[in-house]
């Protein structure tokens, strides 16, 4: 004789939800906006694409440092987990930055900080898709 484990279907909607959530918020940082797009805020993720890809273009356009997993010290690590935030947009950097980073003067230094504000951008705004798609956030 066998049992049968039922699972009553309030823990499957949650469950589902769960998963949705998840997915929403992988989907907002692999492409800015996406998470919402997911749950049709098309305004908010039409925004965040925006906002995200002009600030990484501005930043790459200033010929600011995309920073490498291979970091030498602490500093380069946050800079590479803060300009990694931007998701599909870090490899647009990586790509849009031939001539590599020129620090050396204050456009390059700005630059910099332009693509790390795109990454922790789009990573409140994948935070943001996510709870939203747990029902916590309007």
């Amino acid at each position: 004789m066998t049992e049968e484990i039922q699972v009553p279907a309030a823990s499957q909607a949650t469950k589902n939800r769960e998963t949705f959530a998840l997915a929403c918020g992988f989907a907002g940082w692999l492409v800015p906006g996406l998470g919402h797009a997911l749950q049709k805020m098309w305004g908010r993720a039409i925004i965040f694409f925006i906002t995200v890809g002009v600030l990484v273009l501005i930043g790459a356009g200033m010929r600011g440092n995309v920073f490498n997993s291979d970091g030498g010290d602490a500093f380069a690590s946050l800079g590479y987990l803060a300009d990694l935030g931007a998701g599909s947009f870090y490899l647009l950097a990586k790509k849009v930055e031939p001539n590599g980073a020129d620090v050396s003067r204050a456009g390059g230094d700005y630059g910099t900080r332009f693509l790390a504000a795109a990454g922790v951008l789009n990573l409140l705004s994948a935070l943001h898709a996510y709870e939203a798609a747990r029902g916590r956030k309007g």
